[in-house]
């Protein structure tokens, strides 16, 4: 068996990478929570369909990027599509947003809008270049997919101000948030993008038969590639999970490092299910008149439904992808259940929590239906929260349950542990050899609290052991384990 060297980098507890035994233990998705309303898009140039927002979070400044468009149906039951539009907001606490002038583009013959773009047709995608060699120049990069069919490259010096410059990529169906980002660990640029398969595609790529068919058999996938230089790009690939999921549609990926942990990717996918042979119950769905309105200007406008899923993975190829939903549309009102619920802004935030003395939390962003809304109403983006590492835990219910890892290589003189328990239960954790023997003066006893930081105390010193192997043996009760750190700090952040 390998001997994985963790360092002191923080191990979140969402696989079972780690684990060589598990008995009474499970990997258990947790869901996050509302929070209310981050930002309200209320102005005229913002429309009423709203969508592929994108979060930036920049030397304590949020800022937000996303899609706007206004769109009816007229009496003949045809769509109206006025102009599109990209926007921008900003915060700086992550909990609510403004829209900022930008004095760009006019609008009713006016410039004091938020516009950044009118020349994007369909999604634009931000960020910001963390590859040490990147020229101050191109240190914002915005793609979009434009055509639907092929990806353009914008660069910026400010994040406001972009030059669009080449065609980065043309081998993917576009019509979706396509993303990138420099992986400091592997030293490479991912791009994650949609790709389509099935009957009538070519090479990942729509035809037009499909495109315009009102009930297709094409599925919509997520590829990877990677590119030292972003100029030379590896193969496509289509990525894999691991273990094998439903071959379902996944309508965007929102694949990115996990800023806490960044040997670890997460992405946030939107399932799509064009539930047109359920017709029976769309009578009984919010907003009926509108969404039979829909159906005959747009069919799968009003009969498609999304939520979202979470994955994650240590490559960027093969991914643990949940069969549970990470967020649902939720109880029927106004405009949900609807085709665009549950699309996640692209990024996090890490923000205040709401409770006095509470630790800080993950935000997350997302709205209700992009389709449009009939009675008038602002679409609103929400926000949503999480422990800091509480995608997934280490779960045991109350019947005690324990773990040993594979052999571990740590640096450090301290452990901590973000962890929950019960008033009656109780994490334990125990050092043992590379072979399996309990290690002398190594035993936290039962731990018990809600913390994301808890030092884990040992009469031993854990400076004896760095650089040897060890495993941890971790019994549990009515406990959630989300992460762990060995590193040379008290205080771990």
């Amino acid at each position: 068996m390998g001997i994985i060297n963790i360092g002191s980098r923080r191990e979140v507890c969402w696989d079972e990478h780690l684990m060589d035994q598990a008995e009474g233990v499970r990997v258990q998705m947790h869901r996050p929570e509302y929070r209310g309303v981050a930002l309200e898009c209320n102005t005229p140039w913002e429309g009423n369909v709203n969508s592929y927002f994108t979060l930036l979070s920049d030397r304590g400044l949020f800022r937000l990027y996303y899609f706007t468009n206004i769109r009816g149906i007229d009496q003949d039951d045809k769509l109206i599509t006025d102009k599109l539009y990209v926007c921008y907001a900003e915060s700086h606490d992550g909990k609510t947003f403004r829209q900022v002038p930008l004095h760009k583009i006019p609008f009713w013959g006016r410039t004091d809008n938020s516009i950044l773009f009118d020349s994007i047709r369909d999604n634009f995608y931000v960020f910001k270049d963390t590859n040490p060699d990147c020229a101050p120049e191109s240190l914002y990069k915005g793609l979009s997919g434009e055509g639907g069919q092929t990806l353009w490259l914008y660069e910026s010096a400010d994040g406001i101000n972009f030059e669009k410059k080449r065609v980065l990529a043309d081998d993917g169906a576009y019509d979706s948030l396509n993303v990138c980002f420099w992986d400091e660990k592997t030293e490479q640029y991912f791009l994650f993008y949609r790709g389509v398969h099935g009957e009538g595609t070519i090479d990942g790529k729509w035809t037009m038969e499909q495109a315009r068919a009102r009930h297709n058999k094409v599925i919509r996938d997520i590829r990877v590639r990677t590119s030292r230089d972003f100029v030379n790009w590896s193969e496509p690939q289509m990525i894999i999970f691991d273990p094998a999921r439903d071959d379902l549609e996944l309508y965007i990926n929102h694949v990115q490092p996990y800023y806490r942990a960044k040997h670890m990717f997460i992405g946030f996918p939107a399932r799509y299910l064009d539930r047109y042979e359920d017709s029976h119950n769309f009578a009984y769905l919010p907003n009926k008149d509108h969404r039979y309105r829909l159906i005959r200007a747009k069919g799968r406008w009003g009969t498609v439904v999304t939520d979202a899923v979470v994955m994650t993975s240590r490559d960027g190829l093969h991914f643990r992808r949940t069969d549970e939903a990470f967020l649902t549309p939720g109880v029927e009102r106004n405009e949900n259940w609807y085709y665009g619920n549950c699309y996640f802004a692209y990024g996090m935030a890490e923000t205040d929590g709401d409770r006095p003395g509470s630790p800080k939390e993950i935000s997350m962003y997302a709205g209700d239906a992009c389709t449009f809304d009939s009675e008038g109403e602002p679409f609103r983006l929400y926000r949503y929260a999480l422990r800091l590492d509480g995608f997934f835990s280490w779960r045991c219910d109350y019947q005690p349950g324990t773990i040993v890892t594979k052999p571990l290589i740590f640096e450090g003189d301290h452990l901590s542990i973000n962890f929950a328990t019960s008033a009656l239960g109780h994490v334990r954790i125990r050092l043992l050899s590379e072979d399996g023997t309990p290690m002398e003066d190594f035993d936290s006893g039962k731990l018990f609290g809600d913390s994301v930081d808890r030092p884990v105390d040992f009469e031993g010193s854990l400076s004896t052991l760095a650089g040897k192997p060890i495993r941890l043996e971790i019994s549990m009760s009515d406990a959630d384990l989300y992460s762990f750190r060995f590193t040379p700090e008290v205080n771990f952040g």
